[in-house]
């Protein structure tokens, strides 16, 4: 399987990770659908889970280069956006899900975090290398 067919399928593993803990946060908010009133909210506390299960994610296929952490995050951004719009879709909610502003905090969340990993990865490196020599 070559390096990208990975990211992917991994980006798929984070949309549906991302997915499950949106549902459960809004289960925690008492909806079962996509409510107009109250889904900023909800999404935007799913940022917090989705930049968590994307950092990980980076974690688990060691991110190190910028150039792999740009690349994740936007494969994974994209299929996010997929995934978001097909529930969307489905619930009758599309429009709302992209004029409501928690949306791009949830999609902004999974774009950064490969790289937040990358920079906290690299500064621990650069302490280890240092602290050798």
């Amino acid at each position: 399987m070559k390096k990208w067919e990975r990211d992917v399928l991994m980006g798929w593993i984070v949309v549906l990770l991302v997915l499950v803990a949106h549902y459960v946060i809004t289960v925690s908010l008492g909806n079962t659908y996509f409510a107009e009133s109250t889904l900023n909210r909800m999404l935007w506390f799913s940022s917090f889970p989705a930049f968590l299960i994307a950092f990980l994610a980076a974690l688990f296929q060691k991110t190190n280069t910028l150039m792999l952490a740009v690349r994740r995050g936007v494969i994974w951004t994209a299929e996010l956006v997929v995934g978001f719009s097909l529930v969307a879709w489905f619930f009758r909610a599309f429009e709302t899900l992209f004029v409501t502003p928690g949306a791009y905090w949830v999609f902004g969340a999974v774009l950064l975090a490969p790289l937040v990993y990358l920079f906290e990865f690299r500064r621990q490196n650069r302490g280890t290398k240092a602290g050798a020599h």
